[in-house]
């Protein structure tokens, strides 16, 4: 099982779904997202959803995405329209538009300097 979760937001929030579910929704997001990625940053997060091994990490929290603070605006949306695109006709779609929400609700005043991508095996 993998939690998606968003830690600001409590346990409350969060969204808890087999390894199958979530590594469709981690290869579908990076999917959609490759198809307007231009920047480093979003090179970057398609790499880091591609690292995630069900099975191995057990929670994916909002805080863990190597967010700026210069940028964050533009990179949540960058992300929540990735995931918008991947949700449709995904067989777990809800569980995409979950996602969106805890993503959509991440603050920048949350963002830390110097957050850095934690990197696993590639899927």
């Amino acid at each position: 099982m993998v939690v998606f979760s968003n830690r600001r937001l409590g346990p409350s929030a969060e969204l808890i779904v087999s390894d199958d579910v979530a590594l469709g929704m981690l290869r579908a997001t990076a999917d959609a997202a490759r198809v307007t990625a231009a920047s480093r940053w979003e090179h970057e997060l398609i790499a880091w959803l591609g690292h995630h091994v069900p099975g191995t990490i057990d929670t994916i929290d909002v805080d863990d995405v190597a967010w700026t603070p210069d940028h964050f605006e533009v990179q949540r949306a960058f992300l929540t329209d990735a995931i918008a695109r991947a949700a449709i006709g995904f067989a777990h779609e809800r569980a995409l538009r979950v996602w969106a929400r805890m993503v959509e609700a991440h603050s920048g005043n949350a963002v830390r300097v110097g957050r850095r991508w934690q990197l696993h095996a590639p899927i």
